[in-house]
C-alpha cells in the first residue's frame, strides 16, 4: 500500500476526558476513580440499568461531581469508553505508520489485541450487551475509533498479497475477521471456556499463557498466509 494511513478525524473533545496536565492532582484522581467505577458499573447492568449513585458511591464521592466532571450520565459513559478504547487505537495507527515489513506487523498487531482483550474484560461486556441490540454509543465509539483502522489494515494486507508477499487464497478481511476470533473471543468469553474445558488459557493475568497465545496467533496466521 502506497503512502501513509489517514487518521479519522478526532473525537469531539467534549465528549473525551480533558488533558490530564490541565488538571491539580486531586482532580485526576478523582476522575479516574469515577471513571474506573463506571466502567464496572455499566458492565454489569448496560447503560439504562446504571445508577449514578451506585458509581459516585463506590468512587467515594459526592454524585453532583459526576456533573461537574462529565455534564450527565451520558457524558460519563461516553468519556469512560473513550478512555478504554483510545490509547489501543493510537496503538493501532502506530503499528500501521512503521509497519514495512508483513510479519512483525502482525505480530504487532496480535500482541495489541491479545492484551487489549486481556485488560478490558469489562469493555467487551459493555460491546456485547450493545451489540446484542445493534445500537449504542459503545458501538459508535468502537465504529469511530477503530473500523478506520480495520479498513487501512485490510488495505495493507491485499497490497501485501499482491504484491506476492502472502497469497491470495484468503480474502483480506477474512484475515482479519479470524485474528479477532483467535485474539479476543478467548477472553470475551472465558467463562464459557473455563465451565466447557477448565484450564483452557484465558488468564488475564498470566504474562505466560499471554505470551503463548501471542505466539500461537501469529504462527496460525503466518502459515495459512503464506500456504496458499
Amino acid at each position: 500500500m502506497s503512502g501513509r494511513s489517514e487518521r479519522p478525524p478526532p473525537i469531539d473533545p467534549s465528549a473525551a476526558p480533558e488533558p490530564a496536565a490541565a488538571r491539580p492532582r486531586s482532580s485526576v484522581e478523582t476522575r479516574r476513580r469515577l471513571l474506573d467505577a463506571a466502567l464496572r458499573e455499566f458492565a454489569q447492568k448496560g447503560f439504562a440499568g446504571a445508577r449514578l449513585r451506585e458509581i459516585a458511591g463506590a468512587a467515594g464521592v459526592q454524585q453532583a461531581l459526576i456533573h461537574h466532571y462529565f455534564s450527565d450520565k451520558g457524558g460519563l459513559y461516553r468519556a469512560v469508553l473513550d478512555r478504554a478504547i483510545a490509547d489501543t487505537a493510537e496503538g493501532g495507527w502506530r503499528i500501521l505508520e512503521r509497519g514495512r515489513e508483513p510479519t512483525p506487523t502482525i505480530e504487532a498487531f496480535v500482541e495489541l489485541l491479545v492484551r487489549f482483550s486481556a485488560t478490558h474484560a469489562d469493555l467487551l461486556a459493555i460491546l456485547r450487551l450493545e451489540a446484542a441490540s445493534g445500537e449504542g454509543v459503545a458501538l459508535d465509539v468502537m465504529r469511530a475509533r477503530t473500523k478506520p483502522i480495520l479498513d487501512a489494515v485490510e488495505q495493507k494486507l491485499a497490497a501485501w498479497q499482491a504484491a506476492g508477499v502472502f497469497g491470495r487464497h484468503v480474502a483480506a478481511r477474512e484475515i482479519i475477521v479470524a485474528v479477532l476470533a483467535l485474539t479476543v473471543f478467548p477472553y470475551q468469553e472465558a467463562a464459557l471456556l473455563d465451565a466447557l474445558w477448565p484450564g483452557t488459557p484465558g488468564a488475564r493475568d498470566d504474562e505466560a499463557a499471554i505470551a503463548r497465545r501471542c505466539r500461537m496467533v501469529v504462527d496460525v496466521v503466518t502459515r495459512g498466509l503464506l500456504n496458499g
